[in-house]
């Protein structure tokens, strides 16, 4: 099954979903709202907040790998399949992660 996350959206956590695929993308979208580092028991989880600070492009393609690793590392049931951004015109400096991953 394909399905679109937007970093932009974060929807009110449950615990204990009882749906398999909500609880991928719920797991996908802490990896994105976390900072590397500032989880105890677990500092490599997270996205690099060095990106935060790079060129767009370059900030773009870190974030990219940086994501790919995540994944693979903490949920392996989805495969990253498309990565975008949505820039917002009024802050063209942020970027909002769009993602698109196919969980079997």
């Amino acid at each position: 099954m394909r399905v679109q996350i937007r970093a932009s959206d974060f929807p009110d956590l449950e615990l204990f979903p009882n749906d398999e695929i909500r609880d991928i993308i719920q797991n996908i979208l802490c990896i994105l709202k976390t900072a590397q580092g500032s989880c105890p028991g677990l500092r490599g989880y997270g996205l690099d907040p060095s990106i935060l600070h790079k060129p767009i492009q370059i900030a773009k393609a870190a974030y990219s790998v940086s994501l790919t690793r995540q994944m693979q590392e903490y949920a392996p049931e989805a495969e990253l399949v498309r990565l975008d951004f949505d820039i917002d015109p009024k802050h063209p400096e942020f970027l909002y992660p769009v993602l698109e991953v196919n969980i079997p």
